[in-house]
């Protein structure tokens, strides 16, 4: 089994047996409520991250699972961390579990990337091979809709965001390497986002830089900002980190990016919304809806509830505010009056609704 295309066989024989060890320390201890224990990620695609730490290969990234189940029993996510914590001890990362899925959740899933990436890189580690292929609608196996692209994008940039205020001082790292990583994930969005908006978009990793050499080469601006070569570095930091230099990227390295970022946000919302704006606080000031589907039908209703949570009283989704705000806030420097008090209170509207 290969869950990491770049590392050993060792690497790969060792990480299936913790794998299949704590799949039946799970199926055991739910018994019949397991329908199926699923990984995702890029584990799941066999295209993972792996690291050397004293000449021993440890998994970069986290591990990613899908849990489906017979009944939704909040017991489930506290015993699911019992038994995967002394894993991810051993293996020096964290072990992430998606909320528990019923059969019935996964034939309503909605057209996003998580579950079209998902349905197209998976290993089913528990429970019928064909559990996600059998019941998730045909929609989701379709190319993405745009709007995935402008959510990318505005995960990514949120990152980027956050890592500048971490590099002004603002605040402390999650860990040492979060700058680092979020650099590279933000370049990565990029080329997917204009992949997307190409509908050229491809689950597995593997090749996706050539897919966009094909994009880039029928745009011509996309040329002049240099995305294909910095796409290719972040793949090369998806598979094998410690292989690229491992000094934390400069405030100014993250400010050029942030400009880079700029480009291809206005550049995928122009295809997508098929409106043009002169710059991107022109873009900021637009009063049209990015995600007029949020606003229809009973969804209004949803959206009050939401805004009440934040002491505001009207039916737009959250949302909106984040794509209204994060395009300016990257191009603004970090000294300048109120930045550090907006990215602040853009980054707390970000975790809590996006």
């Amino acid at each position: 089994m290969t869950y990491a295309q770049h590392a050993s066989s060792e690497f790969n024989m060792e990480l299936h047996r913790e794998l299949t060890a704590l799949t039946h320390a799970i199926s055991s201890s739910l018994g019949n409520s397991l329908i199926a224990l699923i990984l995702g990620g890029g584990y799941g695609r066999g295209e993972g991250g792996v690291i050397c730490v004293q000449e021993r290969e440890y998994p970069y990234n986290d591990l990613d699972f899908t849990v489906v189940v017979t009944n939704k029993d909040p017991k489930i996510a506290t015993e699911l961390h019992r038994l995967s914590t002394p894993v991810a001890e051993r293996l020096r990362i964290e072990i992430d579990f998606s909320r528990p899925l019923t059969i019935t959740d996964i034939r309503h899933w909605p057209h996003w990337m998580m579950w079209h990436d998902l349905l197209f890189g998976h290993q089913v580690l528990y429970g019928p091979q064909d559990i996600l292929t059998a019941n998730a609608p045909t929609v989701v196996g379709t190319p993405l809709p745009l709007i995935e692209a402008t959510r990318l994008l505005l995960n990514r940039g949120a990152g980027v965001l956050w890592a500048l205020r971490i590099a002004a001082g603002m605040e402390t790292a999650p860990d040492a390497d979060f700058i680092r990583r979020n650099y590279y994930k933000c370049l990565l969005a990029l080329g997917d986002a204009l992949l997307i908006t190409a509908q050229k978009y491809t689950t597995c990793y593997t090749g996706r830089d050539r897919l966009l050499e094909s994009v880039i080469a029928q745009h011509p601006a996309y040329r002049n900002w240099e995305v294909f070569p910095q796409y290719q570095a972040a793949l090369a930091f998806k598979f094998q980190p410690d292989h690229l230099p491992s000094a934390t990227p400069s405030g100014a390295s993250l400010q050029e990016l942030a400009l880079l970022w700029g480009k291809v946000w206005l550049a995928v919302e122009e295809l997508r919304t098929k409106q043009t704006w002169s710059s991107l606080p022109d873009y900021c000031q637009w009063n049209g809806l990015r995600e007029p589907e949020e606003h229809r039908g009973g969804k209004w209703l949803r959206n009050l509830a939401m805004n009440a949570r934040r002491g505001r009283l009207t039916t737009v989704y959250p949302r909106e505010t984040l794509y209204r705000r994060l395009p300016l806030l990257l191009q603004t420097p970090e000294d300048d009056a109120g930045w550090r008090d907006d990215s602040a209170a853009f980054l707390d509207v970000w975790r809590r609704f996006n």
